[in-house]
């Protein structure tokens, strides 16, 4: 029995381990023969696998990804009376900035932005002392308007280039050229001192074209069609134009700092090496012990069989008056009943307490029938291995004498099959 019991832990813990070898898809050593007191190892291997989607990147921390930027160009001024040549129109303009990207498609800046525009207008006042006069084909006179103004601004940047491709990692040769779109609003302040100056709010759109000069893009030339568009006031003429604007087409150049670029996420990989041949052999000694188990699973069949011509049911189990401690004597007639039990796993047993109902009181038969019961169930579940789902305790106090009219038969334990 015992050694039906240890074959079927055997087997157990042995396909545990191959579970786990199977299912992780590894082996272990490189020995084919597994030896009595070997110990199996497992060779694993550590890899990084990285992601390579396009879109994935790791948020990179705050002082990452930072640049500064200047460029000038020239500057065309429209305001409310467009009349002159367009010629006359062009100044320089220059800017300065600062910024930093914070995803490979979205950034951030700060920048200055100046310095003059030139125009035409028809009243004289802020912006025309002094100025040369002309008259149109229709015989209106206009004044050359002269413009100091400068803006700071921040604006919100779109790499469109990575918005579409996606990031091309750090130091890749793709993606050298760039398109990038902004939108921001900014303070603008305009002068003609010491006559008069004014501050008002303006919006800028721009598009960009950045060509990097190598695969590090730590520099980059710039090309910037530009638009700041002010309130219609911004000449200090009044009139049914919606914004006074300047449109700019600026080159310049901007540098990343070092710290540039962004990772990719990865993920740990751990990879076994697999042994077949131990596999098998593993495999091999599980089914030799299945069959040990089959084998003795049928001789503890056999034994159950032997056993039920041997034991009847229902068994006495006799106690001396006024005690409920089992005697030795019983104990031995009880480990066959145990065995017995443990060989019919899907039966279920009565464990009932009886007292002599003319000896003691009966609060005093009523506490030793549940205890002697109590003893048996205890005896035969701790100390023989019976599981305690397959019995069933009770007792009934003191009652009158059940066999041959002998009291002492009735100080006992009665073990019945449970009918269904």
């Amino acid at each position: 029995m015992n050694q039906y019991f240890l074959n079927r832990i055997t087997v157990r813990m042995k396909m545990i381990i191959v579970g786990m070898l199977l299912g992780c898809g590894m082996a272990t050593t490189s020995h084919a023969q597994i030896k009595q007191g070997e110990t199996i190892t497992r060779t694993l291997t550590d890899t990084i696998q990285v992601t390579d989607h396009r879109e994935r990147v790791i948020t990179n921390p705050f002082w990452s990804n930072w640049f500064v930027m200047a460029d000038a160009g020239v500057n065309a001024y429209w305001g409310d009376c467009p009349v002159g040549k367009f010629k006359d129109r062009l100044t320089p303009q220059f800017n300065v900035g600062f910024g930093k990207w914070v995803t490979p498609g979205f950034g951030l800046n700060l920048e200055f932005t100046g310095f003059r525009s030139k125009g035409d207008k028809g009243i004289e006042g802020l912006y025309t002392r002094g100025s040369k006069t002309y008259y149109d084909a229709d015989g209106n006179k206009y004044w050359k308007e002269k413009i100091k103004w400068w803006n700071i601004g921040i604006n919100a940047m779109f790499n469109v280039t990575r918005l579409i491709a996606g990031y091309e990692g750090d130091n890749s040769p793709r993606l050298l050229n760039h398109f990038i779109a902004s939108v921001g609003i900014g303070a603008t302040h305009h002068y003609d001192l010491p006559y008069g100056s004014a501050n008002e709010w303006a919006g800028m759109l721009e598009l960009q074209y950045s060509r990097f000069f190598s695969a590090r893009k730590d520099l980059s030339l710039d090309v910037k069609l530009r638009g700041l568009f002010y309130e219609t006031k911004y000449d200090g003429v009044f009139n049914h134009q919606l914004f006074d604007e300047n449109i700019s087409l600026n080159v310049g150049l901007t540098y990343f700092f070092k710290e540039r670029g962004w990772g990719r996420t990865v993920t740990n990989t751990t990879i076994y090496k697999q042994d077949d041949d131990q596999i098998n052999q593993l495999n091999n000694e599980i089914n030799a012990l299945r069959k040990k188990n089959a084998e003795a699973a049928l001789a503890s069949q056999k034994s159950a069989e032997a056993l039920q011509k041997v034991i009847t049911f229902p068994y006495l189990v006799n106690f001396v008056i006024d005690k409920v401690n089992v005697v030795n004597r019983e104990k031995v007639n009880l480990r066959s009943v145990a065995n017995m039990i443990k060989a019919t796993p899907d039966q279920k047993y009565f464990i009932c307490g009886y007292a002599d109902k003319y000896t003691g009181s009966v609060k005093r038969n009523v506490w030793l029938a549940k205890h002697r019961a109590k003893n048996v169930f205890k005896l035969l579940t701790e100390e023989f291995g019976v599981p305690a789902h397959q019995l069933v305790v009770s007792d009934k106090g003191g009652v009158d004498n059940m066999y041959y009219n002998d009291p002492q038969l009735s100080r006992s334990v009665i073990i019945t099959k449970c009918e269904e």
